[in-house]
Order: structure tokens, then sequence, then C-alpha cells
């Protein structure tokens, strides 16, 4: 990371990744918000894809934009204007704990995920990256079957280990391993995480407190982002803080990358979750699923054409790998444990963005 005028502040900031939380058929007619002529279902589906594609870019966003810019302070730019857009939301979430409670532990299962992609993508290639974040696929159905939450069927085995196995194929391709791959991977298991509980949360809660959980999750992550641009730079922070007037000076002078911020915040974090919001509410998870899969594949294509990454054979095979393995993991992995009487409950949507 690049030194900044005071410690590092200003030079090098870094953006997030992405956020998947659950919030699937919300009380208010989301469908009014997209009038395309086409049916529910198509449009859903349509939609669904549009979110893989935005949260597929934010790698190479992420990857551009932190030449420049600090990580963490472009995470906390991000975070707090896309907790500020759902901020209507907070005067519901506050008058129940159980909302409370569930979006400051999501928050801080995705906090960690967005920082530690963020820092990843210092030295990771973006369409690596990409396709290393698909191992959060394989890791919800494991946490559910290891957890005793579902039952952890053979198949999920054979995922995890053909997931790994296409990581170092991966890996052995194209630019060499970097300490930014690894912290992908345990972005990928973050995210893996909080998705899992994210599902938990929703089912406690129910689909009409979404909305709320989703905006303490959001203020949640940009109170861990400037906590931890507080802790990296410490210096910094206390002198601007003391000296308010050099601080609005500094921001002026600096040339962060507002489009990269703004993009990531509003269009990717928040702009996704509103889209999965109104597609889930007519598709089904199982095509959720399969969508889902294809992200590691955009992220890919996108930073083949727009970054010149290229891999060679034996990077493909492991890309392939990887995906089969995520299509595996959610259609073949665990038998949900249902109790009688109870129907279905409706898929989670994603707060990974």
């Amino acid at each position: 990371m690049k030194a900044s005028a005071a410690d590092g502040l200003g030079e090098k900031a870094a953006p997030p990744a992405r956020l998947r939380h659950p919030a699937a058929h919300a009380a208010f007619p989301w469908r009014v918000l997209v009038p395309l002529p086409v049916s529910p279902r198509l449009r859903g589906l349509l939609l669904l894809n549009l979110v893989c594609l935005a949260c597929a870019s934010a790698f190479v966003v992420l990857k551009e934009s932190q030449q420049d810019v600090d990580p963490f302070v472009f995470s906390s730019l991000r975070f707090v204007i896309a907790a500020a857009m759902f901020s209507p939301f907070f005067r519901v979430a506050l008058r129940d704990e159980r909302i409370i409670k569930a979006g400051m532990e999501i928050g801080a299962w995705a906090a960690g995920g967005y920082l530690t992609q963020s820092i990843g993508m210092l030295t990771a290639d973006a369409s690596r990256g990409a396709f290393l974040s698909g191992f959060t696929v394989v890791v919800v159905p494991l946490m559910a079957g290891l957890c005793g939450t579902a039952k952890l069927k053979r198949s999920t085995w054979g995922a995890v280990v053909a997931c790994l196995v296409g990581i170092s194929l991966l890996e052995d391709s194209g630019a060499p391993a970097s300490w930014g791959d690894f912290w992908s991977f345990i972005s990928a298991v973050l995210f893996g995480a909080q998705i899992y509980r994210a599902e938990y949360w929703s089912k406690q809660l129910g689909a009409k407190h979404a909305l709320p959980m989703l905006s303490i999750s959001l203020l949640m992550i940009a109170g861990i982002s400037l906590a931890s641009l507080a802790a990296v730079h410490p210096y910094s922070v206390a002198h601007y803080l003391a000296n308010l007037p050099e601080l609005a000076g500094l921001l002026r002078g600096m040339q962060l990358p507002w489009l990269g911020i703004i993009y990531m915040g509003c269009g990717v974090t928040n702009g996704g979750l509103i889209m999965e919001v109104i597609a889930l509410q007519d598709v089904s998870s199982t095509e959720a699923a399969i969508i889902y899969t294809l992200e590691p594949v955009f992220g890919g294509a996108l930073a083949y054409c727009l970054l010149g990454e290229r891999w060679g054979p034996s990077g493909w095979m492991g890309a392939a790998l990887i995906v089969a393995s995520c299509l595996a993991a959610q259609l073949l992995g665990v038998e949900k444990e249902k109790e009688e009487g109870k129907e279905d409950d409706p898929p989670a949507a994603r707060l990974k963005s």
C-alpha cells in the first residue's frame, strides 16, 4: 500500500466486494419498479443475470480503482453511501431487537468478506479473484451439513474436492500465485458464512423484515470499514479529525475514483440487492442457484476483455471445474430437513456484491 500525506490515508484506497443477503419476498410490490413487457418469470431471470453481471464487474472496478486509492478509504466511502440509501428502513429496524442482532451479525460476516476481498484485489488478478469467489457456493451447503441444519450428501464432498482441484489448476496458470489469491479465498469462506447465517435469520424474522435487516447490515459494514480505516491509519485519522478544515482541503485535492465508488455503492451493492428482491419473487431457488454459478464466468470474461488477463489450458480447466463444482453443490449438495406441516421457505437473496 502506498503511503499517504500523513500516514497513507490519502493515497491508496481499496474497493470492497460484494454483499449477499436474504430478502426474498418483500411486502412492497417491487415488481412495479421494473415494468418490463415480459412474463414475471422471464423478467426475474433477466434481472438475476444483470445482478451476476454487476457483481462480476465489481472485480474489474476494484482492480482498477484501488490502484490509486487506499482500499479502506474506498470501502468506507462506498458503504457509507450504500448505508445512507437504506436509511429510510432504520426506523423499522430499531423497533425489533432481533432485526438489530441479525443485521449486526450478518454485517460483521459480510464486512470481513469485503475487506479481505479488497485486500486480495491489491495483488490478485481480477479473473482469478472472480473464480476463487465461486468457492462461496460450495461453502454454504458444506456449513449447512456440518452444522446439522441439512443432510450432507457425498456429492457435496465431491464438489469441495473438485473445487479445490480447480483452484490449484487456476493457481498454476497465468500470473504467479500471490497473497492476494489467499485473501480472495478467505473472502469466499467469510461470504459463505454470511450467506448461511443470513438464510437462518431470514427464516426467523420473515421476508417482511428483509430490507430493515439489510439496512442494519449495511450500517454495520460501514462502521467496520471506518473502524478498519482508523486502525490501519490511526495517526492520519486522529490528525485530520483534529483538523477538519485540513481534511476538507485534502478531500477537495484528492482525485478519488468517485465514479467507481458510486457505482459500487449504489449500483452493485444497493442496485443488486433491490433487483434480487424483485427477481426472487418469480424465480425458483434452483433457477437462481444455476444463474449464480455464472458470476465467475462473467467476471473472468470481463477481466479477459477489459484488463487483458490471460490463462493457459490448465487455468481454463480449473475455472471449468470450479463452475461445475459450484453447480453441483447448489443442486445436489444437501437435503433440507423440513418440519412436518411447514411449507418450503422462499429463496433467499444474496448480499454479496
